[in-house]
């Protein structure tokens, strides 16, 4: 369906009675988060307010054209992730794991992916937990907003402090426009979280280097910075200064350099900017990629002891490499998503085996590069 059509479809179909009810109820959610937190009352509150789900209906169907397919054997998997991830859900977010308080970079992964699937707010298999992590965003920020929980997440402690306000920036990004009556307050959010991300760049363009991965929080900040600006938000920090931040690191030898994880982040965080940056032609994005098609091909340690870091690689570099059909390049999504099929979980999702291990977060990455093709995220065109 059209965007355009979309767009109407969602404004004939909302109600204004009813985004003013959801107003209000995230206003109280946010409340009694806070007192939730305060009195230990966080799986008490979570269970009751779980999300219940219909199984999931089939596929969308692919455009022709497209550089990559999903397998009969990709759309089984994917079909039994989605289904263990909207299990995930509930009424206040999405926690590392099942029955776990919400945390604000899973809840808007778990977004994101939804998104991929080809969900809208009004339309498809998915629409009623769409609708519900949006509530749940908006909750959160505000939340954290209002200086509730400073304590780290998994995620902030590996990829960046900020790594949270990165994720919901690109969620929200992705719904501005489409979310009827609530678009105000979606605005609203995402203009205060891309003023968070603009006071917290650095002088180098990159947002700090205290975690396992900075290279992959200063990407994720580059990415929605980029999106934030495409949506018509006013962005105060500089995309451009990050991408180039990106580039020196990726120039930049380091004692790491024979530690293959953080060289693979380097390299993944690599073709995404280069790619963006229109320098496809260039030497270094050259080698980058042929050295990730190298090792989705030749090299099981990115699979076998894959954490969430390993698997938002591969969707960093699968949303690049899907939109050119090159040939040296068509080797790697069938490679990738052979691979991640191989290691799921019996119960449909992923397990981090080192630093990001919520399976929430891991689950959402491997989907977002197994329906990379779907081609859904306008954030992938950037």
């Amino acid at each position: 369906m059209p965007l355009r059509s979309i767009r109407e479809e969602r404004t004939r179909t909302s109600s204004r009675a009813v985004r003013t009810r959801r107003h209000r109820a995230r206003r109280f959610l946010a409340v009694l988060l806070g007192v939730a937190h305060v009195l230990g009352l966080s799986s008490v509150f979570d269970s009751a307010c779980r999300v219940h789900a219909d199984p999931p209906d089939s596929r969308v169907v692919l455009e022709d054209g497209n550089p990559a397919k999903i397998s009969p054997a990709g759309r089984r998997s994917i079909d039994r992730g989605m289904e263990w991830l909207i299990s995930a859900i509930q009424r206040r977010g999405v926690g590392t794991d099942l029955n776990q308080p919400p945390d604000l970079g899973c809840t808007a992964i778990v977004g994101l992916a939804l998104l991929a699937e080809g969900n809208t707010l009004s339309t498809g298999p998915h629409a009623d937990q769409l609708e519900s992590i949006l509530d749940s965003v908006l909750v959160q920020v505000e939340y954290r907003r209002n200086g509730g929980n400073g304590l780290q997440t998994l995620v902030q402690r590996k990829i960046g402090h900020n790594a949270d306000v990165f994720l919901s920036a690109l969620f929200l990004s992705q719904v501005l426009g489409e979310s009827g009556y609530s678009d105000k307050e979606v605005r609203a959010a995402l203009q205060g979280l891309v003023d968070t991300i603009s006071r917290s760049q650095g002088e180098d363009g990159t947002w700090g280097d205290e975690s396992w991965a900075p290279v992959l929080g200063t990407v994720l900040g580059w990415e929605s910075l980029r999106a934030s600006s495409a949506c018509g938000m006013r962005v105060e920090a500089s995309a451009e200064r990050a991408g180039k931040a990106l580039l020196k690191k990726l120039e930049t030898h380091t004692a790491n350099e024979q530690d293959w994880m953080h060289n693979f982040y380097k390299e993944a965080s690599g073709v995404r900017v280069l790619h963006s940056l229109r320098l496809r032609n260039e030497p270094a994005f050259q080698e980058c990629v042929q050295r990730m098609v190298a090792i989705a091909r030749d090299d099981d340690r990115p699979f076998v002891h894959a954490g969430g870091e390993e698997y938002l690689s591969f969707y960093l570099v699968t949303e690049c490499l899907l939109q050119q059909p090159k040939n040296e390049w068509k080797t790697w999504y069938p490679n990738v998503s052979e691979k991640l099929i191989r290691h799921q979980n019996r119960d449909g999702s992923w397990s981090g085996h080192h630093c990001i291990t919520a399976r929430t977060f891991c689950t959402a990455a491997v989907l977002l590069t197994l329906m990379a093709p779907n081609q859904y995220l306008t954030v992938s065109d950037l």
